[in-house]
Formats: structure tokens, sequence, C-alpha cells
């Protein structure tokens, strides 16, 4: 609703721009449909409206994937990237190997189902398994630098949580996810509560991983300049 407000805002369809707003993914698309004879103008004008009303939530202007953000993103630094999973079953390291030459970037990932393979393959410390659970923000941010160190990777980025449909409780709930993503300049976390059945909430969840690591890896390119 805030998007389409800013194009509402911005002038709107019409003078030969027709637009479409799609929410996919866990992502908002905006598409601009211009007719040839006098449309360009006024597609300028409503990019340039919608960038400066909506320019926060912004993430692409081109039809890059936001795998593909990320691995130019790391290209850029000369920094390599890897994963641990636990919920997403490998579903962020699929997003990553899907653009090809990634290979340059993307070093691997564990998918870290059991507690033993989190503590064993990641070295996350079994007074964080017990004490705060698999499904923590403290279980995350050792998946991250577990990843990073065991795979030898400048970025690490990590997932867990439940996906349903059983296994949740009051205190935590089908849906709850945690995210933490790690590089040389600092890190990010997000606790999540997705809504939807195993599926939507597995590819939510590793399209958020995605965009953390994004806002990660630019804030850190802008913070350097």
């Amino acid at each position: 609703s805030q998007i389409a407000q800013a194009l509402e805002e911005s002038g709107g369809e019409g003078g030969g721009v027709s637009v479409t707003i799609c929410a996919r993914e866990f992502e908002v698309h905006v598409d601009l449909f211009v007719e040839e004879d006098g449309g360009k103008g006024r597609a300028d004008e409503l990019v340039a409206g919608m960038r400066e009303r909506a320019g926060k939530y912004l993430f692409a202007e081109d039809e890059r994937r936001v795998e593909e953000i990320v691995l130019d993103a790391c290209r850029e630094r000369g920094l390599t990237l890897a994963t641990a999973e636990s919920c997403t079953g490998g579903l962020v390291a699929a997003r990553l190997t899907s653009v090809a030459g990634s290979s340059d970037v993307f070093l691997g990932g564990v998918v870290a189902y059991a507690n033993e393979v989190k503590a064993r393959e990641l070295g996350v410390p079994e007074e964080i398994l017990e004490g705060h659970g698999a499904v923590s923000a403290e279980t995350a941010a050792a998946m991250a630098a577990g990843a990073r160190e065991r795979l030898g990777a400048d970025v690490g980025v990590s997932v867990t949580g439940i996906a349903g449909p059983g296994g949740g409780s009051a205190e935590k709930p089908v849906g709850l996810v945690y995210l933490h993503a790690q590089e040389p300049g600092g890190a990010l976390a997000r606790e999540l509560d997705f809504p939807g059945d195993r599926d939507a909430i597995r590819s939510r969840a590793a399209v958020a991983a995605l965009h953390l690591l994004r806002t990660l890896l630019t804030r850190s390119r802008h913070s350097s300049v």
C-alpha cells in the first residue's frame, strides 16, 4: 500500500505509461510499460517521483535478482561468501549457485539440521544450544561465525527457524526465523515471524536472508567510502 501511495503521489499512470505493482517472493516489483510515442519523458518523471518517495525501500532498478546483487557486492570488494542453513535446507545456497559465475564468490554451505551437526560442523557451542535452543538469535550468530571459520569465507549468513507444520510452541511458534549475517566490517541480525505453510516460510526465509546480506554489504560499502 505504501508503494501504491508513492506511485499515486508521483502522478500515477497515464501519459503513455502504465504500471503494475506485484508482490512476489517477499519483494514488491514495480514494472513500467512505456509507449514509444511520448511515454519516455513521463516514465522518467514517474521513476524520479517514486525514487524520492520510496527510495529507502529500493534495492534495484534493473532486472537483477537479489542473489545477483549480493554476489556483485561481494565481488566488488573481493569478498568470499558461505552459508549455514537449518530450516531452509540449502535454499539460500541454491539461489546463489543459480547465478552463472557465482563460484568466484560463493565457497559453499553447510545444511546443519540436527543440533549435533550444528555443533560438530559449525562449532556452535553446546551451552548455546542447551541454553537458548537451536532456534535462537544466539545460535544463528554462532552458525554464521562457524560458516566463515570452517569454510574460510569472509562473509557468512545463517538461517534457523521453525518451518512447521509441527514443532512450534507458545514461546517459539511456527514461522519464527532468526537470520544472521557477518562480514569483516560488522554484522546484522533479524528475528522474523512468517505466516504461511512450510514452503512459504522456507522460501521467505531464504529471500530475507539474501536481503539481510545485501543490506549488510551495501551498508559496509557506503560506510567505507
